[in-house]
């Protein structure tokens, strides 16, 4: 009786896992399409930002108690909040600063899920691209960490099935930055599918196309 009830309970965590792993990579999915679209010039779509709000409510109405993706519902709240803030700015900013405001949104969604993103990352047998982006430096440094994280994010897309990606604020979580001994935001480091680095770009405005000419070397 103890067996069955302990591989029913191991049955129900791993199910709680999945659902929970299932809701956040389709809202980091619509939170890129987002910024990139407001990257190129678009004005954001409100049904778009309403999709996101229903995904957070997804999220809360899953998920009762800390999940364990190891988010609780204070934190869920206040990306919630700031989403809702940022809908009522829009009325009164233009795109351009529509988009520096999402990304702002973008990396907090980042920041929350930091843990999960981690095991998610290092855990990948892909070869993986990881972006420091910052929140907080001069506005040179933001203005090409926001370039830069749409740079990466719209040529992942064109190459889902061969690489992996994260991006950190590293601003707020700078661990990795130490470990690896790259200190400058942004930057970015290219690791093989057993977590060995490979290449490292740091603070270089021609960061896409050194990355590009890399992985394209490392394909001959």
């Amino acid at each position: 009786m103890l067996i069955k009830i302990t591989f029913q309970f191991i049955v129900l965590i791993f199910s709680m896992g999945n659902v929970s792993a299932q809701w956040f990579e389709p809202t980091e999915k619509e939170a890129e399409r987002i910024l990139i679209s407001l990257s190129d010039g678009d004005s954001i779509d409100g049904s778009k930002l309403t999709m996101l709000k229903k995904l957070l409510t997804n999220y809360v109405d899953t998920n009762y108690t800390e999940s364990n993706l190891g988010v609780n519902q204070r934190s869920i709240d206040s990306l919630s909040n700031h989403l809702t803030e940022y809908e009522s700015e829009l009325r009164n900013i233009a795109t351009d600063s529509a988009f520096v405001l999402f990304n702002d949104w973008y990396l907090h969604l980042q920041n929350i899920f930091y843990e999960h993103l981690k095991q998610k990352f290092f855990s990948s047998p892909k070869q993986k691209v990881l972006f420091f982006s910052t929140s907080m430096s001069c506005y040179c440094t933001l203005k090409m960490s926001r370039e830069q994280t749409v740079e990466l994010l719209k040529f992942i897309a064109k190459n889902t099935d061969k690489y992996d990606y994260w991006v950190i604020d590293s601003y707020w979580y700078n661990d990795l930055q130490i470990k690896y001994e790259t200190l400058f935001a942004p930057s970015v480091i290219v690791f093989d599918g057993n977590n060995k680095v490979m290449y490292r770009i740091e603070y270089e405005e021609k960061m896409l196309s050194l990355l590009e000419k890399f992985l394209s070397n490392e394909k001959n």
